[in-house]
């Protein structure tokens, strides 16, 4: 799924249409200081920075948002109930500690 299909596709969803794995969810926002419902509504707006989707499994997703230069927000997803979307975790990365930043030494 590219980013045009999915952005279609959350057009149809509402915040009655999400559903989230609720004691996890619930902690791993309190982790990152944010709420269900401002993670609701950066899925549900078509106007967010979106930045890349990959699908971790058949109909599960991992969704990365533009937060600032060096924060991505990491929301993994899954659409194995019709017309539902379950959000799963919930998850603020930082570029500096990313297996793929760290400086090469030469020698």
């Amino acid at each position: 799924m590219n980013l045009s299909d999915f952005k279609k596709l959350v057009k149809t969803f509402s915040e009655q249409n999400m559903k989230s794995d609720e004691p996890h969810v619930s902690m791993r926002c309190e982790e990152n200081g944010m709420t269900l419902e401002k993670v609701k509504q950066t899925i549900l707006d078509a106007n967010s920075k979106l930045i890349r989707i990959v699908e971790d499994r058949p109909k599960v997703y991992k969704l990365y948002y533009f937060i600032s230069r060096k924060r991505e927000l990491k929301i993994i997803i899954d659409l194995l109930e019709y017309n539902k979307i379950n959000i799963r975790t919930v998850k603020i990365l930082s570029k500096q500690f990313r297996i793929g930043s760290l400086p090469r030494r030469r020698f």
